[in-house]
């Protein structure tokens, strides 16, 4: 049982998300160590980054203008559903520079407290550059909510590919952070690719890393 294991964070799986049917066509040969199924998001995580390489899931209007509850008292946590040899730790971050950044985001799911807490799952984080974070990636996180609100409903893969080096435990620091948006009602899709970087990010308008999907594939290669 225990070589067992050891061997199946090995197995690649194509990433699909029953919360993206839309978009399934454009990450098919996204590959996943593991495809973990939580409430409202599923992750293709790769245990040899210690990361996702991408997250899918869904926003309504309903979702998005329901009760919103504060991330008071929410605290980064270990995924113990994966095997030992994938997890990633809180403290792998720490005084590395880099945020905790999370691909579902905790603000578009703070309509239930059990779903706020699974965003905080490091499964689903990546280390993301202060202001990247903070700044840029915040507004690109409101814009797909205020589109989920506006049209109803929007599909949504947040993602990251390439390398800057590596925290503790060997955790990958991604080289770009990606979002691809898809309004059903519209049949629109916008995309975003941003250097995981901090420089330029405190002031940059959203516009400015907006991309094509196929710019999205070309750089990260799937």
């Amino acid at each position: 049982m225990k070589k067992l294991l050891l061997i199946l964070p090995l197995f690649l799986f194509a990433f699909t998300s029953k919360y993206t049917p839309d978009l399934n066509n454009a990450v098919k040969n996204l590959s996943c160590s593991q495809t973990l199924h939580k409430k409202v998001f599923d992750i293709c995580y790769s245990c040899s980054k210690k990361e996702p390489n991408a997250v899918a899931y869904m926003l309504t209007k309903k979702m998005e203008t329901a009760y919103r509850y504060s991330r008071k008292g929410l605290y980064f946590h270990t995924d113990y559903s994966l095997p030992r040899n994938c997890r990633a730790y809180s403290n792998d971050y720490t005084h590395s520079g880099y945020d905790r950044g999370h691909h579902a985001p905790n603000a578009a799911f703070a309509y239930n407290r059990s779903i706020q807490k699974q965003t905080f799952l490091m499964s689903n984080i990546s280390p993301q550059a202060k202001w990247l974070n903070r700044r840029y990636w915040a507004k690109v996180e409101r814009l797909a909510r205020y589109l989920a609100i506006k049209y109803g409903k929007a599909e949504v893969i947040t993602g990251n590919c390439g390398s800057k080096g590596h925290l503790r435990e060997n955790v990958n620091i991604p080289a770009y952070w990606y979002k691809i948006i898809y309004i059903p009602k519209t049949d629109k899709m916008l995309a975003f690719l941003a250097p995981n970087t901090n420089a330029g990010m405190k002031t940059a308008k959203i516009k400015k890393y907006q991309v094509s999907v196929d710019k999205i594939k070309n750089v990260c290669g799937f």
